[in-house]
């Protein structure tokens, strides 16, 4: 019986259970895949659905997240203190660790299904963290493709070992054994085409719409009256954060007012060098321009976004980032790059500006497009930017989702089980 059929004849809500690597749990703020489950879930639950998820933790819990339930499933420590003790198992300690992980999301799952039954999964290929739950017949699966990451490996400068290799064969055997995938991206659509032979179905991801009482507090303490640029999210060479540091110099050499904020966590360099360090190093003389923060709560984050000149994501791979989104839905023009999703979010020198994929001074140039617009030419793009947002809103994304998945379970009930 499809989703809509099931809503139709009053059966009861659809029960969706989402299976993921992270969440927004109370004790840490987690990266892009977290806050695309919060909000496509809430939306999901506004629309009449019972949304669960099912998210490796450091206890066993379940609570109320909204209109959500979390249910945090307790990881084992077991696997790494023996790898301590036992250096051969060092080696493949990391993956065995994922797939118990996965073992215990999909045990504490089916618990909760035998009590009441769900009616989808929706798992993310990142971490496998669904492994045990694909081809159970039981309940359809299908898999959010949030990355490859043999690119995001590359993108990040170093070689796999043999967990790592493991772990990218877990992950695209996540992907091609689901009843079906989807990629909110073209650009990692055709990654997965090219390199695995792979078609995937693109439904992009949605706006959060949800509203928010902003929060003042860290703007008038740090940035009040002060014009800054604003990069957020995980800081990482994926994501651009070392061309940034080549760019910087001059930038604040022309501009001698401006400043640069970076909030997030530090994933650093390969090297182990933090990147906010990497940052100073490169940046002598300007440090006390320049500010570093962890993630904030989104209250505290939207005035930041909103008051900020401009966001730059010069990320070298990315996936349709929540921090382009995000900064378009408040109307923060953005900074991006080329051949990394990032293109198919911003039309260049109309939505924002476009800069060549890793190439500081293509980056430079595209800054400085940015910061020499006239208070005209501003005003039209942020104009631009509000029909932008409007077209997302009517492409109804979150309806896509639930279009795909009551064909994945239409499908899935013409089988016999």
């Amino acid at each position: 019986m499809s989703l809509r059929r099931l809503k139709q004849v009053n059966v009861g809500v659809v029960r969706i259970a989402f299976v993921t690597s992270e969440y927004v749990l109370p004790n840490r703020v987690e990266g892009g895949l977290a806050n695309y489950l919060k909000k496509t879930g809430a939306e999901l639950a506004r629309r009449g659905s019972d949304i669960w998820i099912f998210v490796p933790s450091d206890r066993n819990a379940c609570w109320r997240d909204g209109a959500l339930t979390v249910c945090e499933v307790r990881k084992s420590a077991l696997l790494l203190d023996a790898a301590v003790r036992v250096p051969l198992l060092s080696r493949v300690a990391p993956v065995a660790q994922q797939l118990l992980a996965a073992h215990r999301l999909a045990r504490r799952f089916r618990k909760t299904h035998r009590r009441q039954a769900f009616d989808i999964i929706q798992t993310s290929n990142y971490r496998t963290p669904g492994y045990f739950l694909h081809n159970d017949r039981r309940v359809p699966s299908v898999c959010r493709v949030s990355s490859y990451t043999p690119l995001y490996r590359s993108a990040y400068g170093r070689t796999r070992n043999l967990s790592e290799s493991l772990s990218d064969w877990l992950e695209i055997r996540h992907v091609l054994d689901a009843e079906a995938a989807f990629a909110p991206s073209r650009f990692l659509a055709e990654t997965y085409a090219r390199m695995e032979g792979y078609r995937l179905q693109v439904i992009r991801t949605p706006v959060d719409l949800s509203e928010v009482t902003p929060d003042l507090s860290y703007y008038q303490r740090h940035l009040d009256g002060v014009p800054y640029l604003l990069f957020f999210g995980s800081l990482s060479r994926t994501k651009g954060v070392d061309l940034l540091a080549e760019v910087i110099p001059s930038v604040f050499a022309r501009h001698t007012a401006l400043s640069f904020v970076f909030l997030g966590r530090d994933d650093g360099l390969p090297n182990g060098q933090k990147l906010a360090d990497f940052v100073r190093s490169k940046c002598g003389g300007f440090e006390s321009r320049l500010l570093f923060s962890p993630a904030l709560p989104r209250a505290q984050l939207c005035p930041v976004i909103t008051n900020a000149v401009g966001v730059v994501l010069p990320s070298r791979v990315d996936n349709y980032p929540n921090a382009c989104l995000e900064a378009q839905w408040l109307g923060t023009p953005v900074v991006g790059t080329r051949e990394s999703s990032l293109e198919e979010m911003i039309a260049d020198g109309e939505t924002g500006f476009l800069a060549d994929n890793g190439d500081p001074s293509s980056l430079d140039a595209a800054l400085e497009r940015l910061l020499t617009q006239t208070p005209e030419q501003r005003e039209k793009m942020k104009e631009r930017l509000r029909a932008h947002v409007g077209t997302i809103i009517s492409e109804d994304r979150v309806g896509q989702l639930e279009a795909f998945y009551e064909s994945v379970v239409n499908r899935f009930g013409a089988t016999d089980r």
